[in-house]
Protein backbone atom coordinates (compact mmCIF):
# COMPACT_ATOMS: atom_id res chain seq x y z
CA UNK A 1 0.00 0.00 0.00
CA UNK A 2 1.45 3.32 -1.04
CA UNK A 3 0.77 6.35 1.09
CA UNK A 4 -1.43 9.14 -0.26
CA UNK A 5 1.64 11.34 -0.31
CA UNK A 6 3.21 9.18 -3.02
CA UNK A 7 0.11 8.07 -4.94
CA UNK A 8 0.05 11.23 -7.03
CA UNK A 9 3.62 10.60 -8.11
CA UNK A 10 2.99 7.11 -9.48
CA UNK A 11 3.01 6.64 -13.19
CA UNK A 12 1.87 3.63 -15.15
CA UNK A 13 3.73 2.02 -18.04
CA UNK A 14 1.92 -1.01 -19.38
CA UNK A 15 1.10 -3.15 -16.37
CA UNK A 16 4.01 -1.95 -14.25
CA UNK A 17 3.55 0.79 -11.68
CA UNK A 18 6.50 2.54 -10.15
CA UNK A 19 6.98 5.43 -7.77
CA UNK A 20 9.10 8.39 -8.77
CA UNK A 21 10.25 9.03 -5.21
CA UNK A 22 11.85 6.88 -2.56
CA UNK A 23 9.49 5.10 -0.22
CA UNK A 24 9.47 6.18 3.39
CA UNK A 25 10.01 3.02 5.41
CA UNK A 26 10.64 4.69 8.77
CA UNK A 27 7.65 3.10 10.47
CA UNK A 28 8.53 -0.42 9.33
CA UNK A 29 12.21 0.17 10.08
CA UNK A 30 11.41 1.27 13.63
CA UNK A 31 9.17 -1.73 14.25
CA UNK A 32 11.54 -4.32 12.83
CA UNK A 33 14.98 -2.91 13.51
CA UNK A 34 14.36 -1.13 16.81
CA UNK A 35 11.14 -2.18 18.55
CA UNK A 36 11.70 -5.88 17.86
CA UNK A 37 15.19 -5.68 19.37
CA UNK A 38 13.93 -3.80 22.42
CA UNK A 39 11.40 -6.59 23.00
CA UNK A 40 14.13 -9.21 22.56
CA UNK A 41 16.35 -7.37 25.06
CA UNK A 42 13.63 -7.68 27.70
CA UNK A 43 13.20 -11.35 26.83
CA UNK A 44 16.95 -12.07 27.07
CA UNK A 45 17.19 -10.12 30.32
CA UNK A 46 14.51 -12.34 31.87
CA UNK A 47 16.04 -15.53 30.47
CA UNK A 48 19.47 -14.49 31.76
CA UNK A 49 18.08 -14.22 35.26
CA UNK A 50 15.88 -17.32 35.35
CA UNK A 51 16.71 -19.53 32.37
CA UNK A 52 13.09 -19.35 31.21
CA UNK A 53 10.68 -16.64 30.17
CA UNK A 54 7.61 -17.75 32.06
CA UNK A 55 7.10 -18.80 35.64
CA UNK A 56 6.79 -22.57 35.89
CA UNK A 57 8.69 -23.38 32.70
CA UNK A 58 11.72 -24.37 34.73
CA UNK A 59 10.11 -27.71 35.56
CA UNK A 60 10.64 -28.73 31.93
CA UNK A 61 14.41 -28.16 32.07
CA UNK A 62 17.26 -29.75 33.99
CA UNK A 63 19.53 -27.59 36.11
CA UNK A 64 22.19 -27.96 33.37
CA UNK A 65 19.71 -26.73 30.76
CA UNK A 66 18.76 -23.75 32.93
CA UNK A 67 22.43 -22.82 33.41
CA UNK A 68 23.14 -23.10 29.67
CA UNK A 69 20.03 -21.09 28.79
CA UNK A 70 21.04 -18.34 31.22
CA UNK A 71 24.52 -18.14 29.71
CA UNK A 72 23.17 -18.18 26.13
CA UNK A 73 20.66 -15.44 26.96
CA UNK A 74 23.47 -13.28 28.35
CA UNK A 75 25.44 -13.73 25.11
CA UNK A 76 22.32 -12.80 23.13
CA UNK A 77 21.79 -9.76 25.35
CA UNK A 78 25.27 -8.56 24.29
CA UNK A 79 24.81 -9.19 20.60
CA UNK A 80 21.31 -7.68 20.54
CA UNK A 81 22.51 -4.54 22.31
CA UNK A 82 25.27 -4.13 19.71
CA UNK A 83 22.81 -4.76 16.89
CA UNK A 84 20.37 -2.20 18.28
CA UNK A 85 23.11 0.42 18.61
CA UNK A 86 24.21 -0.28 15.05
CA UNK A 87 20.65 0.07 13.77
CA UNK A 88 20.09 3.46 15.39
CA UNK A 89 23.55 5.01 15.21
CA UNK A 90 22.63 7.04 12.11
CA UNK A 91 19.71 8.65 13.95
CA UNK A 92 21.58 9.52 17.13
CA UNK A 93 22.56 13.13 17.59
CA UNK A 94 26.21 13.87 16.88
CA UNK A 95 26.90 14.84 20.48
CA UNK A 96 25.94 11.29 21.51
CA UNK A 97 28.29 9.52 19.06
CA UNK A 98 30.86 9.21 21.84
CA UNK A 99 28.27 7.48 24.01
CA UNK A 100 27.64 4.82 21.36
CA UNK A 101 31.34 4.13 20.85
CA UNK A 102 31.88 3.93 24.61
CA UNK A 103 28.93 1.60 25.11
CA UNK A 104 30.01 -0.74 22.32
CA UNK A 105 33.48 -0.94 23.94
CA UNK A 106 31.84 -1.79 27.28
CA UNK A 107 29.74 -4.52 25.67
CA UNK A 108 32.80 -6.02 23.96
CA UNK A 109 34.64 -5.87 27.29
CA UNK A 110 31.81 -7.81 28.97
CA UNK A 111 31.80 -10.33 26.11
CA UNK A 112 35.48 -11.01 26.74
CA UNK A 113 34.61 -12.22 30.24
CA UNK A 114 31.46 -14.21 29.49
CA UNK A 115 33.31 -17.47 28.93
CA UNK A 116 34.15 -17.56 32.66
CA UNK A 117 30.49 -17.51 33.71
CA UNK A 118 29.77 -21.19 33.25
CA UNK A 119 31.94 -23.99 34.58
CA UNK A 120 31.52 -27.70 34.11
CA UNK A 121 32.51 -30.54 36.40
CA UNK A 122 32.07 -34.25 35.98
CA UNK A 123 30.38 -36.01 38.86
CA UNK A 124 32.73 -38.88 39.70
CA UNK A 125 29.91 -41.08 40.96
CA UNK A 126 27.24 -40.60 38.29
CA UNK A 127 29.71 -39.62 35.53
CA UNK A 128 27.30 -36.82 34.58
CA UNK A 129 28.51 -33.39 33.57
CA UNK A 130 27.33 -30.67 35.96
CA UNK A 131 27.16 -27.07 34.75
CA UNK A 132 27.44 -24.31 37.34
CA UNK A 133 27.01 -20.56 36.99
CA UNK A 134 29.52 -18.40 38.85
CA UNK A 135 26.76 -16.16 40.24
CA UNK A 136 29.06 -13.33 41.40
CA UNK A 137 30.74 -13.08 38.01
CA UNK A 138 27.42 -13.53 36.22
CA UNK A 139 25.78 -10.74 38.25
CA UNK A 140 28.65 -8.36 37.55
CA UNK A 141 28.33 -8.89 33.78
CA UNK A 142 24.53 -8.91 33.90
CA UNK A 143 24.33 -5.65 35.86
CA UNK A 144 26.68 -3.91 33.44
CA UNK A 145 24.55 -5.04 30.50
CA UNK A 146 21.33 -4.06 32.26
CA UNK A 147 22.78 -0.60 32.90
CA UNK A 148 23.79 -0.30 29.24
CA UNK A 149 20.28 -1.32 28.19
CA UNK A 150 18.75 1.37 30.41
CA UNK A 151 21.17 4.03 29.15
CA UNK A 152 20.48 3.01 25.56
CA UNK A 153 16.73 3.29 26.06
CA UNK A 154 17.19 6.78 27.51
CA UNK A 155 19.38 7.72 24.53
CA UNK A 156 16.77 6.42 22.07
CA UNK A 157 14.09 8.45 23.78
CA UNK A 158 16.30 11.55 23.91
CA UNK A 159 16.85 11.17 20.16
CA UNK A 160 13.11 11.01 19.49
CA UNK A 161 13.15 7.35 18.49
CA UNK A 162 10.73 6.21 21.20
CA UNK A 163 8.60 9.25 22.00
CA UNK A 164 8.29 12.25 19.74
CA UNK A 165 10.67 15.07 20.61
CA UNK A 166 8.03 17.78 20.89
CA UNK A 167 6.98 18.81 24.37
CA UNK A 168 3.34 18.83 23.37
CA UNK A 169 1.37 15.61 23.54
CA UNK A 170 -1.71 15.61 21.35
CA UNK A 171 -3.89 12.95 23.00
CA UNK A 172 -6.64 13.39 20.40
CA UNK A 173 -4.20 12.65 17.57
CA UNK A 174 -2.78 9.64 19.44
CA UNK A 175 -6.26 8.26 20.09
CA UNK A 176 -7.26 8.79 16.46
CA UNK A 177 -4.14 6.97 15.31
CA UNK A 178 -4.98 4.05 17.64
CA UNK A 179 -8.56 3.94 16.35
CA UNK A 180 -7.33 3.90 12.75
CA UNK A 181 -5.05 0.99 13.57
CA UNK A 182 -1.75 2.77 13.35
Amino acid sequence: MISKKFQSKITKEGDVEYATEKWNVADAFMKIKVLRLLVLLDRYETMSQYGTEELGEEIFFSSNDIAKRRKDALYRLCSTLKQLLGNVSFAIKKRDDVFIKDVVKRIINVENFLSDILTSKQNMITKELELTINEDHFNTCFNILRNIKEQTTILLDKSGLIFRESDEVNLDAIMQEIIEGG
